[in-house]
C-alpha cells in the first residue's frame, strides 16, 4: 500500500514533524531508479513548475518515504511545502481543467486560451513541456487564488454538515450516540478507508514554493466533481483544519486527499470532527454504509495523524 510504512511511522510517533530527522536517519537510503519519465509525469511536472522528485511506477515504498521525509526536513526553512503526488491521466486532466482565471464575470480556463477541442493534451504540452502561453495563464490562476480569502472554513463546514444531515445514515449526530466507548472487540476492519491507495503510478515528491499548507491547491486544484468540494472549497476547509489540527496535505491522487495531522483530534472535539470528516467526504463511509455506525467512524479517525479522504 502506498507509504504505508510511512502512515505507521507518523501514526506511532508522538510528534512526527519534529522526529523527521531521526526518521531520516535511520531510514535505508538506496540509489533511485533510473527509468524514463512517461510523458504524462513528465507534463505534471511542467505544470507544477518547482523542484520535484520523481519515482517510476512501482518504486519501493521506502525510497519514497526517504524522499518525502528530506523534503520535509528540508522545509522548515519556509520556502516550501512537500506533497506526494500520484499521477494519472484523471488528475492530470482535472488540474489542468480546475486551473481558471476569474475575469468579471466570466472565467477563463487554459481550454479557453490555447487549448481547443481539436488538440490533444500531449500537442500543447510540447514534449512534456508547457508553452509560454499556457504558463502564463497558470501562474495568473495560481497568483489569483493564493490572493483570495479563505477564513470561512468553518462556516462552509457547518454548511455541509446541515446538507448532509439527512443522509447521515438512520441515526442523528447527538453527543449520547457520538460517545466512544472503550471497546476493545470491535472490528474496525470493516471500515478500511485506505484500500483505494493499494495501486500506484508513477509518484512526484512536488516540493510546492507556498507559505501555508492550503496554498498546495493553487499549484494542484483539487475537487468540483461528483460530491467531492470544488477547489476553493477546500482551501478554506484545509486553511482551518491547519489552524485547528495543524493539518497539512501530504498525498493526492485523482479521488484521494491525505492529511498529517500535529495536533489529533482530542475527546472534546471529537463529536464536531466526526460531523465534519463525514459532510467533507460522505463516500468515503458510504461505501461501508452496510455495516457502518457512528461509533465506528469516530474510532476510526479519533487521535489519528493521518486522515484519509477517498470520493467515488
Amino acid at each position: 500500500m502506498l507509504i504505508n510504512k510511512l502512515k505507521e511511522l507518523i501514526e506511532n510517533e508522538k510528534n512526527c514533524i519534529e522526529n523527521i530527522p531521526n526518521e531520516i536517519d535511520n531510514a535505508e537510503k538506496e540509489t533511485p531508479i533510473v527509468q524514463e519519465m512517461s510523458k504524462q509525469a513528465k507534463i505534471m511536472k511542467s505544470f507544477l513548475n518547482c523542484d520535484c522528485k520523481y519515482y517510476p511506477l512501482n518504486s519501493e515504498d521506502n525510497d519514497i518515504i526517504c524522499g518525502y521525509l528530506e523534503s520535509l526536513q528540508r522545509s522548515k526553512d519556509g520556502s516550501f511545502i512537500p506533497i506526494i503526488v500520484d499521477i494519472s491521466d484523471n488528475l492530470l486532466d482535472a488540474v489542468i481543467m480546475n486551473a481558471v482565471i476569474d475575469s468579471d464575470d466570466d472565467s477563463e480556463s487554459i481550454m479557453d486560451l490555447g487549448i481547443r477541442e481539436n488538440k490533444k493534451r500531449d500537442e500543447f504540452f510540447k514534449n512534456g513541456i508547457i508553452d509560454f502561453e499556457t504558463s502564463e495563464v497558470i501562474e495568473r490562476y495560481r497568483k489569483n487564488m493564493i490572493s483570495k480569502d479563505f477564513s470561512a472554513g468553518k462556516e462552509l463546514l457547518d454548511e455541509m454538515i446541515e446538507n448532509n444531515r439527512e443522509y447521515f445514515g438512520g441515526y442523528e449526530l447527538e453527543k449520547d450516540e457520538l460517545e466512544v466507548e472503550d471497546d476493545p472487540t470491535a472490528d474496525m476492519d470493516d471500515l478500511d478507508f485506505e484500500e483505494e491507495m493499494e495501486k500506484q503510478g508513477e509518484i512526484l515528491i512536488a516540493e510546492i514554493p507556498v507559505e501555508n499548507p492550503w496554498e498546495i491547491f493553487a499549484y494542484i486544484p483539487f475537487g468540483g466533481w461528483n460530491d467531492c468540494p470544488g477547489n476553493e472549497d477546500i482551501m478554506s476547509i484545509s486553511k482551518y483544519w491547519f489552524e485547528k489540527y495543524g493539518a497539512i496535505p501530504f498525498a493526492i491522487s485523482h479521488n484521494t486527499l491525505e492529511y498529517i495531522v500535529e495536533k489529533p483530534v482530542d475527546d472534546e472535539e471529537k463529536i464536531r470532527f466526526t460531523e465534519e470528516f463525514y459532510a467533507f467526504c460522505p463516500d468515503s463511509v458510504d461505501k461501508y454504509m452496510e455495516s457502518f455506525n457512528i461509533d465506528k467512524l469516530a474510532k476510526k479517525i479519533y487521535g489519528k495523524k493521518i486522515w484519509h479522504f477517498c470520493w467515488n
